[in-house]
């Protein structure tokens, strides 16, 4: 088209998405003789980074000494990407939290971990602030008492040491959902099942007691109840 110019140095930049008469805007209205006018320099890239859109413009000279209101320009609009910058900076966003692992001790004081990602992050954007991984006290029951005067020099191959070193127990009862060792290391590490509810149950033959965690508890109690009022109400059944 007779009177546009666009610098070869740009044309890298700029990709025509429409025809030239898809892509004019006409601005103000004219209301006297004249021409148009010269076209003026191409505008810079609207946008530093990624997408955006550079302009031409002209306006139109009355004849005589004819003032116009406002200005009556046409527009030409195509648009640009910055060669350096194709893509604007993404900032990373965290994930939601996992949930709470299982407490690392299955008796006594230990610790519980949950995690998050930092996902998204691209072109150069900013990662994520703050930790990806967060920890928290957890507490279950006490681990059983270590046998008073407990001599290690009974243990054998047969036997899993705990990890004091200040007692052992059978073999067999490594993984078998009741803490032994004083440590509770025998439950440690331990493929589950299921997990535990409420929290950790143990017994040791050797002057302990056992101990259920009081969820635990109340479910059992809540299933008794429910099957002694069954018993009751077909007993008051007439024969």
């Amino acid at each position: 088209m007779e009177g546009l110019w666009v610098p070869m140095s740009w044309m890298c930049l700029v990709v025509i998405l429409a025809l030239w008469s898809d892509s004019t805007v006409v601005e103000g209205k004219k209301n006297s003789q004249g021409q148009w006018g010269p076209w003026g320099s191409w505008s810079p890239c609207s946008s530093t980074c990624g997408p955006g859109t550079i302009e031409l413009k002209r306006e139109w000279i009355p004849t005589g000494n004819v003032r116009q209101e406002q200005p009556y320009t046409t527009t030409k609009v195509l648009a640009c990407t910055n060669k350096d910058f194709p893509n604007c900076p993404v900032n990373g966003r965290w994930s939601g939290w996992t949930s709470w692992s299982d407490c690392t001790k299955p008796c006594g004081q230990g610790t519980k971990n949950r995690t998050r990602q930092c996902r998204g992050q691209r072109y150069g954007g900013d990662p994520c602030e703050g930790k990806n991984e967060m920890s928290a006290p957890c507490k279950r029951d006490p681990c059983p008492v270590l046998p008073r005067n407990f001599q290690m020099s009974q243990c054998t191959t047969k036997n899993f040491t705990c990890a004091s070193n200040k007692m052992c127990i059978r073999s067999s009862q490594k993984c078998d959902d009741t803490v032994q060792c004083h440590d509770g290391s025998d439950e440690i590490g331990c493929p589950r099942k299921h997990r535990w509810v409420g929290g950790v149950k143990y017994d040791l033959s050797r002057g302990t007691a056992t101990s259920l965690g009081m969820e635990k508890l109340v479910q059992v109690l809540a299933v008794s109840i429910a099957i002694t009022a069954l018993v009751v109400k077909f007993q008051n059944l007439p024969v």
